[in-house]
């Protein structure tokens, strides 16, 4: 699963391996109240791993009741969230059920989702959803950082596709590739000065390059934000109507007085096998430059009878990223 998403305004999100308990259960509340609104229901199992803590006791007696006046012989009981008892009977007992599921049946479907007390959790979170979330999580004492998209959850599960880590060394101003690579360097000048040096390089600490060679990057960096070595992210590069998405995990970043660059390595289940490193270099006499670097090998799988058309690719978006900050910076 790479990620989902309804319209440009909702991802889904889940919790990062390692959330302590007061976290889990902060955010799994919180989460349903940023979508009260728009939930129509909420199917929850009055059931639990583990004991029921004393302090949701009643709750799930009066949960339990309620399945009785059904005559219900299953553990699922519906809850309406618009109803005040209803949505607290949700709220009390959500993380600490091995099943619950809030439901947007005017077209939405399932909005949030957790499983196994709370150790399994997504929810289809608005831009707008996603702060009060945090900002819930975070008036609670819990850590807001667990809080993450999908597609960085299963970014994470991923190792590195090449050996060679660090092999387009951009701190060095000479490069030697290691053998057995497809390696390519090609230097343009971008223009002198200090505003394009300033400019260019925070450009190319934020995906700039790429950016502004039609790929869009996934979890886009805030304004202003620089890229931090290990970061993981989709590059996401649209080929007419299909989109090719490209787990990447930025692998070394540089700054200096004189040069910022990121260099970033291929994770499984990318096109190809590598490094690629965009550095922008300030000389003696003010001479801003931008350097791309890379190393190549065929990816695998599917991808490796693809290989001679990636390349092909490969080469035009290479010219692109040369353009890029000549055009951005100006």
């Amino acid at each position: 699963m790479r990620i989902t998403t309804t319209d440009d305004d909702e991802t889904w999100f889940t919790l990062a391996d390692g959330a302590d308990r007061s976290t889990v259960e902060a955010t799994v509340r919180a989460a349903l109240v940023a979508q009260r609104d728009r939930l129509d229901r909420v199917e929850i199992d009055i059931v639990s791993d583990d004991d029921w803590p004393v302090a949701v006791l009643d709750a799930v007696r009066a949960a339990e009741a309620r399945l009785s006046a059904l005559r219900s012989r299953g553990i699922s009981l519906t809850l309406d969230p618009r109803r005040d008892a209803d949505f607290g009977l949700a709220l009390t007992l959500a993380p600490f059920s091995i099943g619950c599921s809030g439901y947007d049946d005017g077209g939405g479907g399932p909005v949030w989702s957790v499983n196994d007390t709370g150790t399994s959790a997504t929810f289809r979170l608005t831009a707008a959803e996603a702060s009060a979330v945090r900002r819930a999580v975070h008036g609670g004492g819990g850590d807001t950082e667990r809080l993450i998209p999908v597609a960085t959850y299963h970014l994470g599960r991923r190792d590195l596709s090449y050996d060679v880590v660090g092999g387009t060394a951009p701190s060095d101003e000479r490069w030697r590739p290691p053998d057995g690579w497809r390696a390519h360097e090609r230097t343009v000048r971008l223009g002198d000065g200090a505003d394009l040096w300033e400019d260019a390089s925070r450009a190319v600490l934020s995906w700039g390059v790429k950016t502004r060679s039609g790929f869009a990057v996934d979890p886009p960096p805030e304004p202003g934000q620089v890229v931090r070595a290990g970061e993981r992210f989709w590059l996401v590069a649209r080929l007419g109507p299909l989109r090719v998405r490209e787990p990447v995990q930025v692998v070394e970043v540089v700054t200096t007085g004189r040069r910022a660059a990121l260099a970033y390595g291929t994770l499984e289940g990318h096109p190809v096998s590598g490094e690629e490193a965009f550095i922008v270099s300030r000389s003696d006499d003010g001479t801003v430059s931008l350097t791309l670097r890379s190393l190549t090998r065929a990816g695998s799988g599917r991808w490796r009878a693809l290989f001679p058309l990636v390349l092909l690719l490969q080469r035009r978006y290479r010219r692109r990223y040369l353009r890029a900050l000549t055009l951005g910076a100006r």
